[in-house]
């Protein structure tokens, strides 16, 4: 008489496939728990090298973001003080041309040079700007009040700034300047006591009102042309600037939204995917442990031969 025994080769295939269908069983519990395709770099080390370059560049992008609005925080607040100027400057022109006037004598002239004191302590603060506790206009001497009045109301004003720029990276391989040193603002090309120094043409008007020279009064006027095309210049320089780093924020922020969804197409759950292989796998379980219960279960009839 002959013995049938159930197959150990069988058996061993179908625990195998049963603790591989137990595996993905598992693998698809976690993507549907938590919405992620990739729990663990071995999952697909392809996918999971792309997510991760992916999360780095948004990263990066996110810091040049961040640079960028640092960077407008610092121009923006220049513009102001230099737009505050130009309307100051306009007022001393105006003062100037009425001073020249035949109509305004000594004593009239005394009155404007009042007003043209308080103009040049407003300009004077404007050169003092600080933002972020940093001086807008010290070149690199942030720290240091760049304009320092020695004798007002007339006496000279220095410079303790520097002709320094500021960079600041934006782009991987670019950066902006976000300052535009004191001495260029308010001295201009010609520097410290020519005739592009606004503060030299503040003291030879306030001078000329207060003396009653009309002589000292057109220099002045001569000088305040050329200073006003200078902060004209000035203005557009850091109005450009501004409108250059908008768009590169926009560019950024176009490239980490499209990095974002390349980033999820490679890590969230495809969930139709995701729920269909976890019932098929569930009923392959099902019919695997009930084959192997019936392989392993004995009767009196297996031993019949």
């Amino acid at each position: 008489m002959s013995f049938r025994t159930p197959s150990t080769t069988q058996q061993r295939q179908t625990l195998l496939d049963l603790e591989r269908t137990k595996e993905r069983l598992a693998l698809n519990q976690a993507r549907i728990g938590s919405g992620k395709r990739i729990t663990r770099p071995g999952d697909d080390p392809t996918a999971a090298a792309l997510i991760l370059a992916f999360e780095n560049s948004i990263k990066a992008n996110a810091q040049f973001l961040k640079q960028a609005d640092s960077a407008l925080s610092f121009l923006k607040s220049s513009e102001d003080a230099v737009s505050t100027a130009i309307n100051d400057t306009i007022r001393l022109q105006e003062l100037a041309q009425q001073g020249l006037t035949s109509t305004n004598g000594a004593n009239g002239r005394a009155a404007m040079a009042q007003e043209v004191d308080a103009l040049r302590t407003n300009l004077l603060a404007l050169a003092n700007t600080r933002e972020q506790g940093k001086y807008l206009f010290a070149g690199t001497q942030t720290q240091t009040v760049p304009f320092v009045d020695a004798a007002p109301p007339a006496g000279p004003i220095t410079y303790a700034g520097d002709a320094g720029i500021i960079g600041l990276d934006v782009t991987a391989s670019s950066s902006v300047s976000t300052n535009v040193p004191g001495s260029t603002v308010f001295f201009g090309g010609g520097g410290q006591g020519s005739a592009t120094d606004l503060f030299q043409a503040v003291t030879d008007l306030r001078d000329g009102l207060a003396t009653n020279n009309t002589a000292l009064i057109q220099t002045a006027a001569t000088s305040l042309k050329a200073i006003m095309d200078n902060l004209n210049q000035v203005q557009a320089g850091l109005g450009g600037r501004q409108a250059g780093l908008l768009d590169l924020k926009d560019t950024l922020s176009g490239f980490n939204v499209t990095l974002q969804g390349l980033q999820n197409t490679q890590q969230d759950t495809d969930y139709a995917q995701a729920v269909t292989e976890f019932n098929s796998d569930q009923t392959a379980q099902s019919a695997a442990l009930s084959t192997l219960a019936k392989s392993t279960r004995t009767n009196l009839f297996d031993y019949l031969g």
